[in-house]
C-alpha cells in the first residue's frame, strides 16, 4: 500500500503542534508527503466581544492577521526545502478540519494533545478528540509526555495491538505498512481472554495472512486488561508508534469509539495511530448497534 502521501495538520499556533509537524516531516523526507497546516477558526467572535460595526470592519483584517500569523508558524517550523501549504477557514473547528481534509484529499491527519492528566483521565484536547471519533482516514495523535519520558521523533519500532476484528485487521495493515517503509520492529500483540495457549497458533496464522511476508514481526501474548497491558508493554519496550483500530458508531446523536482505543490514546505517552474502519452500513450491524445503544439506556 501507498503511504501517507497528503498529510494535514491541523494547528491552534499555540506550540503545541511542534511536535505534530516532527512526525509528518518523517513521512515528507521517506516518501515525499504533500504536508498541508490548517487552522480553523470562527472569527465571529469579534462579534461577541464588540459591536456588531466593529465586526464588520475588522473581521476580514483578522482573517488576513491569521493567515499571516499560520505562515509564519509553518515557516518557522520547517526546515529549508520542506515545503509545507497553508490553509486558514473562518469555520468552526472541527468541521473545518473535516471539510479540509476532504477537500485537499488528506489521508492522514497529524494532531497534538494536550498531554495533561488528571485524576481519572487525560485531557487530549476537545477539536483532537472529537477529530478522532469523526474522522474517517488514520489519525495520528502525538503527546508532549513523549519527551517528558525520554522519547525522541522516530518509526524504529511499532506495537500493533490486535484481537481478530475486521477493525485489527486495517490497523495491522497499516502498521506492516509502516515498519516496512521505515525497516522499523513490528511487535503485534494480543490481550487474550480466554488464556493464552488457546490463541497462540490461531494468532500466528492469523498475523501471517495479512502482513503476508512483508515485514518481520515478533509476536506477544498476554492477560489481563487490554488498556493497561498495551500501555504497559508500550513503555516496556520503548516504542516509537503504536497503531490501534477504532469503530465508529452513532449512538443517538454522537460517534463514539471503543473503550480501549480511548483509554490507550488518552495515558499513552507514545506517538498513536488510529485506523478507523467506515461507519456501519448494513443492516446487521445497525441492528446490533441499535441494540447496543437501548441497553445503555434508563428502563422505564
Amino acid at each position: 500500500m501507498n503511504l501517507y502521501e497528503r498529510i494535514l495538520i491541523p494547528t491552534n499556533l499555540d506550540g503545541f503542534d511542534d511536535l505534530a509537524i516532527r512526525y509528518a516531516l518523517l513521512f515528507h523526507e521517506r516518501h515525499g508527503s504533500k504536508i498541508t497546516m490548517l487552522h480553523a477558526e470562527e472569527v465571529s467572535w469579534l462579534a461577541a466581544e464588540h459591536p456588531i460595526g466593529y465586526y464588520f470592519e475588522n473581521a476580514n483584517e483578522a482573517k488576513e492577521g491569521l493567515k499571516w500569523r499560520l505562515a509564519e508558524y509553518a515557516r518557522r517550523l520547517t526546515p529549508a526545502g520542506a515545503s509545507v501549504a497553508t490553509i486558514f477557514v473562518d469555520e468552526e473547528p472541527v468541521r473545518g478540519i473535516s471539510r479540509i481534509a476532504e477537500e485537499t484529499g488528506a489521508n492522514l491527519i497529524v494532531m497534538a494533545t494536550h498531554g495533561r492528566t488528571g485524576l481519572r483521565r487525560a485531557l487530549i484536547g476537545s477539536v483532537t478528540e472529537s477529530v478522532l471519533r469523526e474522522a474517517e482516514i488514520p489519525v495520528l495523535t502525538v503527546t508532549p509526555r513523549l519527551f517528558a519520558a525520554g522519547g525522541e521523533v522516530a518509526l524504529r519500532s511499532i506495537l500493533c495491538p490486535v484481537n481478530f476484528s475486521d477493525v485489527a485487521a486495517a490497523s495491522l495493515e497499516q502498521a506492516a505498512a509502516i515498519a516496512e517503509a521505515f525497516d522499523a520492529k513490528l511487535i503485534v500483540m494480543h490481550v487474550a481472554s480466554d488464556g493464552v495457549r488457546n490463541v497462540e497458533e490461531q494468532l500466528g496464522e492469523w498475523i501471517d495472512g495479512i502482513v503476508r511476508g512483508r515485514v518481520r514481526y515478533r509476536r506477544i501474548v498476554l492477560e489481563g486488561d487490554p488498556a493497561e497491558r498495551v500501555l504497559e508493554i508500550a513503555d516496556q519496550l520503548q516504542t516509537d508508534l503504536m497503531v490501534i483500530g477504532a469503530r465508529h458508531r452513532r449512538f443517538h446523536d454522537s460517534t463514539v469509539t471503543g473503550l480501549t482505543t480511548d483509554r490507550i490514546t488518552r495515558f499513552a505517552r507514545h506517538a498513536v495511530l488510529t485506523v478507523a474502519t467506515s461507519r456501519v452500513t448494513d443492516r446487521a450491524a445497525r441492528s446490533a448497534t441499535s441494540s447496543e445503544y437501548a441497553e445503555t439506556q434508563p428502563r422505564p
